[in-house]
């Protein structure tokens, strides 16, 4: 079985409580285990594994694997990053959910748990009793910073089927989970500080890219693009006549590095072109849209783990381009400190996971 993983072990104490962030993507699945020491967010270990072999596809490539298949992948990466605690929050994939932007009379925002559940029906397609609802107040409402005639709620729905799934998951791994939450909500908290101006998130995943516009710290809209990092191996496996499993490795390892091999440069930006162009008129189309500036995009996800892809995505992109620092927000080893720069992009959903369970710890 081929592995994918970085961890740290034994590097702290453990006397203060640990929390363990879970990632599930369709292609990896990443572990953060962070703990916090008198007011500092310490990391004690972190890892990824690949899901390809689990599915008999290559690594690199997006996966659709049952619980249990799924179950024993979160197992071996939790034994391979040495992770001690059980105390885990874990995402539930964008593309499980449903989040929508419904408007609402203000003079209902203290009737929302009654009102929001009725007014759901018209956005969700299956009964409501189907689902776990949750919503959130952006603008309007009084304590939004905004006021108007209409309060703009963020709605958010999951399929009961997709959290029983995920939770048996966890159960068959051992962790008791304390919340589920939708990978956004824990992207954002990773990658980005607390600012008043709208900043896009662009998380860069295997089979998708998600973007997302956050003001204020809260989400005001969200994109899904049908082009993800898988889309950049195949593609150059079929213009190099190599394996996509060759493409893959080198991808990971050289990236895009004329010095090193222009032939995988060349291959890479053709297939990177086009979705920082689609990225791109997402981002123009909301600031025409809204008649606001994006200060800036931030790259999540593995994707955006590619040498040298900020540079190459500026040169295609009017706003400023930043790669999220998640591991910036923890205490770590300085000799750690480049290659968690380095990775920090593909593990921001973790990382927000387990930020926000010490949060709720205390």
């Amino acid at each position: 079985m081929a592995f994918s993983f970085s961890s740290l072990t034994n590097l702290f104490s453990h006397e203060a409580k640990s929390v363990l962030g879970v990632d599930i993507g369709t292609s990896t699945i990443k572990v953060v285990q962070l703990r916090r020491d008198r007011g500092r967010v310490i990391l004690e270990t972190y890892g990824a594994i690949a899901l390809g072999p689990y599915a008999g596809v290559e690594i690199g490539r997006a996966t659709s694997l049952p619980a249990e298949r799924l179950a024993e992948a979160l197992k071996d990466v939790i034994h391979e990053a040495n992770v001690t605690t059980n105390d885990a929050a874990v995402s539930i994939p964008y593309a499980s959910s449903l989040i929508s932007i419904i408007k609402l009379p203000n003079t209902v925002e203290k009737q929302l748990a009654q009102v929001v559940p009725i007014e759901a029906r018209k956005y969700i397609p299956v009964p409501i009793n189907e689902v776990l609802l949750d919503w959130f107040v952006i603008s309007g409402g009084k304590g939004s910073g905004t006021q108007s005639d209409k309060l703009e709620v963020l709605l958010v729905a999951i399929h009961n089927d997709t959290i029983a799934k995920f939770r048996t998951i966890a159960s068959d791994a051992t962790l008791d989970v304390s919340f589920f939450e939708i990978e956004v909500f824990s992207a954002v908290r990773a990658a980005l500080d607390h600012g008043l101006a709208p900043v896009a998130v662009v998380d860069m995943g295997a089979a998708t890219t998600k973007f997302y516009v956050v003001e204020r710290g809260l989400i005001h809209e969200s994109h899904i693009i049908n082009h993800g990092s898988q889309d950049l191996t195949l593609a150059t496996s079929r213009a190099l006549n190599i394996t996509v499993a060759q493409a893959e490795e080198r991808k990971r390892k050289i990236g895009l590095n004329p010095q090193v091999d222009p032939s995988l440069v060349q291959s890479l930006s053709l297939s990177l072109g086009p979705l920082l162009s689609e990225i791109s008129r997402t981002a123009v189309a909301y600031e025409q849209r809204t008649n606001q500036t994006l200060s800036a995009m931030v790259m999540t996800g593995g994707g955006a783990a590619l040498k040298g892809f900020k540079e190459f995505a500026q040169t295609k992109i009017q706003n400023e381009v930043r790669l999220a620092d998640p591991f910036g927000k923890t205490q770590a080893p300085a000799f750690l400190e480049s290659i968690l720069k380095e990775a920090g992009p593909e593990f921001a959903v973790a990382v927000g996971l387990a930020l926000r369970r010490l949060q709720e710890i205390g």
